[in-house]
């Protein structure tokens, strides 16, 4: 055991976790489910008081974790990742998802006009990493259809590895390369473009959601790779990294917007940097923009806050910047 590890606190606030989350009231019982998962045995550590807390800064507890609360709390029978790559936290993850209901609750397609769930609600997932979590939550919670699309071979075969392995929602989720896909349209994607090469000319989609690469590519492997001890979440190059960062990122999912206009109802990202989420207001609040409506909230989890940013063109959304969404 290790007297020095100490279980996880809840936010005295409660806004922590969404409040719909499966632990907006409390913490994972570690122990609990180790009983009737056995794989996460090894993992666990002892507190001083008897407790039972994850080491997190192996990467093997943090994937093996996450398996088990993929599967305990969704329903997410099958989850690989190959080693090293990223392994998203899936109650954070999770808080994304649940605040895109409460997007759609406000504004939502036609298509989707009789509920928030079930497969008329179709997202896109912009770089669905090899993990493919944002599909396998959204589908397995909500019955939503999802494209995925990434531009690296390990990411583009994983992603579809997970997905097909989960034969309940299997036929929900497509996993497109983007680096070929778009050989198969009659007009080129503006160069840049992070969207358009990767979408039929006449899809519509109710949202799409991303979270973008955080660190400049641009920028040497020593700043980028600033290792926190705490925990080990994994992270390729591809998935960490791009040119210009989170900020260039972002940017060109706006310009694509700019020519899409509604053919996504509600364009989402999380940010990592607060300086992101400004440059990005910034942009949508811009008279040539002529955008609706822009919704912006705070994922909490641990001492770890991530920034949403949301905006749509529809008519139907330009009512909704005012109206609470919980």
């Amino acid at each position: 055991s290790s007297p020095d590890r100490r279980i996880p606190r809840r936010a005295p606030d409660g806004e922590r976790m969404h409040p719909r989350h499966v632990f907006a009231a409390a913490n994972p019982d570690f122990a609990a489910l180790a009983r009737t998962r056995p794989r996460l045995r090894p993992y666990l550590v002892e507190t001083r008081d008897g407790r039972h807390t994850i080491d997190f800064s192996s990467w093997e507890a943090t994937v093996e974790l996450n398996r088990v609360l993929l599967d305990a709390c969704y329903g997410v029978k099958h989850w690989e990742i190959p080693r090293g790559h990223l392994c998203p936290p899936a109650a954070n993850r999770a808080n994304y998802v649940h605040w895109i209901e409460d997007l759609l609750a406000l504004s939502r397609p036609s298509s989707a006009s009789a509920s928030v769930r079930g497969p008329g609600v179709v997202g896109l997932d912009i770089g669905v990493g090899a993990n493919c979590v944002y599909p396998l939550i959204g589908a397995s919670l909500n019955g939503w259809r999802f494209v995925g699309i990434d531009v690296t071979d390990v990411a583009v075969a994983s992603a579809r590895a997970n997905a097909e392995a989960n034969v309940a929602i299997r036929h929900l989720i497509e996993i497109r390369d983007a680096r070929t896909f778009s050989l198969r349209r009659r007009d080129s994607a503006r160069d840049g473009s992070v969207i358009l090469p990767a979408i039929e000319e006449d899809e519509r989609f109710a949202f799409c959601m991303c979270n973008p690469p955080f660190f400049d590519l641009d920028r040497s492997a020593s700043e980028r790779r600033r290792p926190n001890r705490a925990s080990d979440f994994g992270g390729s190059d591809a998935e960490t990294a791009c040119p210009g960062g989170e900020r260039a990122f972002t940017a060109r999912i706006f310009e694509d917007s700019l020519l899409l206009r509604d053919r996504v109802h509600w364009y989402t990202t999380m940010c990592g940097k607060k300086e992101t989420v400004k440059h990005l207001r910034r942009a949508l609040a811009s008279r040539e923009a002529r955008v609706a409506a822009v919704r912006t909230t705070v994922f909490r989890q641990g001492k770890t806050a991530r920034w949403g940013v949301a905006w749509s063109f529809a008519e139907s959304a330009a009512s909704t910047n005012d109206a609470p969404l919980r």
